[in-house]
C-alpha cells in the first residue's frame, strides 16, 4: 500500500460508505495506477467519477484511469524547442552575441549531442538513443551551458579542416 492508495481509499469510503477496503493484489493495482498522481489530481478525479457515473457503486481500476489528469506543474519537463540550432542562434541575436553563422550552430549542437553526451554513457545504450532522447539528455546535464565555448571550438576546427584542405590543394595533392 501507498501514501496515495491510502488517501484514495479514504475519500472513496467518503463518498461511497459502503466501499469496503480491496484485497492486497488489488490495493497494488490501486497504487500503481495512482503512483503518478498528485494527491490533489486524485481528489478531483475522484469527484469527476461521482459526477459522472450514475451508478452507486465504487470506482473500479479500469474505470477510473480515465478520471485521472497530470495538472501541468513546474517539476513537469519543459517543452524544448524543436531545432535546438535556431533556437540558440535566435538567442544569441537577441543578446547581440551571435559571432557565427548557422552552419557553426548546426555543428555545435551536433557536438554537443554526438561527442560531449556520449562522453557520459556507455557506447551500446547511447546507440539506442533518438536524436530526441540525446536532445533532451543534453538540456539535462547542463551541456549546454557552455555552448559560446563549443561555438568557438567548433568554428576552429572548421578553419583548421579548411586550411588544410586548402594547404593540401596547393601542393597539387
Amino acid at each position: 500500500m501507498s501514501d496515495k492508495s491510502d488517501y484514495f481509499f479514504l475519500n472513496v469510503k467518503q463518498v461511497f460508505p459502503n466501499f469496503a477496503k480491496p484485497s492486497p493484489l488489488e490495493t497494488e493495482i490501486w497504487a500503481e495506477l495512482l503512483e503518478p498522481y498528485q494527491n490533489e489530481e486524485i481528489l478531483e478525479a475522484i469527484k469527476s467519477y461521482r459526477k459522472a457515473e450514475e451508478t452507486n457503486f465504487p470506482p473500479i481500476p479500469a474505470k477510473f484511469k480515465n478520471y485521472l489528469f497530470k495538472r501541468k506543474t513546474k517539476s513537469d519537463k519543459p517543452v524544448l524547442p524543436l531545432s535546438p540550432e535556431t533556437y540558440l542562434m535566435e538567442e544569441d541575436i537577441k543578446a547581440g552575441r551571435c559571432r557565427h553563422f548557422f552552419p557553426t550552430y548546426v555543428k555545435a549542437v551536433a557536438y554537443v549531442l554526438e561527442v560531449k553526451l556520449k562522453a557520459l554513457f556507455d557506447e551500446d545504450d547511447f546507440k539506442t538513443f533518438s536524436r530526441g532522447r540525446k536532445y533532451r539528455l543534453a538540456v539535462e546535464y547542463g551541456l549546454f551551458a557552455d555552448f559560446d565555448k563549443t561555438l568557438d571550438l567548433v568554428y576552429r576546427e572548421n578553419l583548421k579542416n579548411q586550411e588544410k584542405i586548402m594547404g593540401d590543394d596547393k601542393h597539387g595533392n
